[in-house]
């Protein structure tokens, strides 16, 4: 029976149940993602939970910024890109080992989104460090305004994929998921801290997407219909969301890591607060934009099915 549980657990998840390809970056589908797998499948028989490996994550953060703060350079952007890849690493990890193994939850979706953001926490401490060495006490103003704008960032991009997952592939995930957790959450400190931690998260999805209330209910209705108008209305919402999907893809953490590595290498973090705090600000903005658009189209083609 063990046996049978863990061979069942080693199995690869679904796209389904996992990451989509079709939305998939070539940098995690090639390198992280496969990596994660490989620590997911090498945790599996030792029972360490996916809570532990979120916060092995924060681990690799705080040893990358060690690195970035105490080495010379460049060997500070060298050694510290490498653990910050581990830090990815283990944010995938987490999830995989969660879904291989029956452990998924709506508490392990706020726990991983707790320690990612304790991670670039310290991740612009960091920064905001090295920058005020260099320019002085000023340097902290653009740290914080790039930092905002990063956590910004990170929900636009994970609420288009987690809600292009939804209506493609029926994968449900916090936004669908809280309010049966607020139901069951007992009453002590962290089930109150984290369904409160949840709302947050989700007024910061909103303020940062186009509003989806129209698009939502013509997408239930068409799914609640079955057989090939369901079919249908999954294509029309894929045809129009990949590519805002893929786009949505440069607000992601992997180009956050690789532009902090070349900016240090550069000889100054500056360089990557600045471009985080505008280029990529007009970027969420052309995604947002962008899904106003597709939503009203997304409506009228359902309407017309």
């Amino acid at each position: 029976m063990v046996a049978d549980q863990l061979t069942a657990a080693r199995a690869q998840p679904s796209p389904a149940q996992g990451r989509p390809r079709e939305i998939e970056e070539a940098l995690n589908f090639h390198v992280i993602h496969p990596m994660s797998r490989a620590v997911a499948t090498a945790l599996i028989p030792t029972g360490v939970s996916p809570n532990t490996v979120s916060a092995l994550g924060v681990v690799m953060m705080a040893l990358a910024c060690a690195c970035y703060l105490s080495l010379p350079w460049p060997w500070a952007a060298l050694v510290g890109f490498l653990f910050h890849v581990g830090w990815h690493v283990f944010d995938g990890a987490d999830g995989d080992l969660a879904r291989r193994t029956g452990r998924s939850s709506t508490n392990g979706e706020i726990v991983d989104g707790v320690c990612d953001h304790l991670s670039h926490l310290i991740l612009y401490l960091t920064l905001g460090w090295l920058v005020s060495r260099q320019l002085g006490g000023w340097a902290w103003a653009v740290t914080a305004a790039s930092a905002a704008s990063r956590a910004l960032h990170a929900t636009a991009y994970e609420s288009a994929r987690r809600n292009y997952r939804r209506w493609v592939h029926n994968v449900g995930w916090l936004r669908q998921n809280l309010g049966a957790a607020e139901r069951t959450a007992s009453a002590s400190l962290w089930g109150r801290l984290s369904t409160g931690l949840g709302r947050i998260y989700l007024g910061m999805s909103r303020l940062v997407s186009a509003d989806d209330r129209e698009v939502d209910a013509a997408m239930a209705a068409a799914l609640a219909s079955g057989g090939a108008r369901a079919e249908a209305a999954r294509k029309v919402y894929a045809a129009r969301q990949r590519p805002l999907v893929k786009l949505a893809s440069a607000l992601s953490t992997n180009w956050e890591t690789v532009g902090v590595f070349l900016s240090l290498l550069a000889g100054s973090g500056l360089y990557f607060l600045v471009f985080q705090a505008v280029a990529l600000n007009l970027v969420m903005a052309a995604v947002v934009l962008a899904e106003r658009r597709n939503y009203a189209r997304i409506v009228g083609e359902l309407e017309a099915l």
